[in-house]
């Protein structure tokens, strides 16, 4: 499943910098606690394909490296 959602975020990502947390909740059907951001944002800064990670009020904002 954290497979799966990391997935959604990142390909979500790729088309908008903002990930609002209102999306991620509705494909899942989890809510999104502040415990859950930031483990999520951990997985994300591992990514070898994301430079940035921040949680903003509504969603994460992803950046990732230029080719």
């Amino acid at each position: 499943m954290e497979e799966k959602i990391l997935e959604f975020i990142l390909e979500y990502a790729e088309e908008q910098k903002l990930v609002p947390f209102s999306v991620i909740e509705e494909e899942f059907n989890l809510v999104m606690d502040d415990s859950l951001k930031s483990v999520i944002a951990d997985v994300l800064w591992d990514n070898d394909t994301v430079s940035d990670v921040f949680i903003e009020t509504d969603g994460f904002t992803i950046t990732f490296f230029e080719n």
